[in-house]
């Protein structure tokens, strides 16, 4: 069990570092290659490996700095399913060139393959504007 906590941590690490970097072949190796994996997030639901390549595009399409930080992650173990929660700050440039700073929450859903854990599922949202705290 221990294990397979660390090789999701370091899955969960690579997911990081591909998405700062807007890397499709780096995600490649951390997602589930399905039409089954389901994302959902404010600008809409996305399915598949398909989807989620539309996601890395967009996100280096529309950012040209991306940095996430991670905190208060937490790690459940079941057999060949386990889940992940965390909560981020996303800081980047936009193609415009102006900062954006998103706060949220993120879950994911892991399934152990043949060649080890692959996200499977992601889940992720942001406070809404009339319940943020006030800047």
């Amino acid at each position: 069990m221990n294990q397979d906590r660390a090789d999701i941590e370091a899955v969960f690490s690579k997911y990081l570092r591909s998405l700062e970097a807007a890397d499709v072949a780096l995600a490649s190796e951390v997602w589930l290659q399905s039409r089954d994996v389901l994302v959902v997030t404010p600008i809409g639901r996305f399915r598949g490996w398909d989807g989620v390549k539309e996601i890395w595009a967009r996100t280096q399409k529309e950012f040209s700095e991306r940095k996430v930080q991670a905190s208060n992650v937490s790690v459940v173990v079941s057999g060949d399913a386990a889940w992940l929660v965390f909560d981020f700050v996303f800081t980047g440039k936009k193609a415009d060139g102006k900062p954006l700073v998103l706060r949220g929450w993120e879950s994911h859903g892991y399934l152990r393959t043949a060649d080890g854990w692959r996200i499977a599922h992601l889940h992720y949202s942001v406070p809404s504007a009339s319940l943020a705290d006030p800047a």
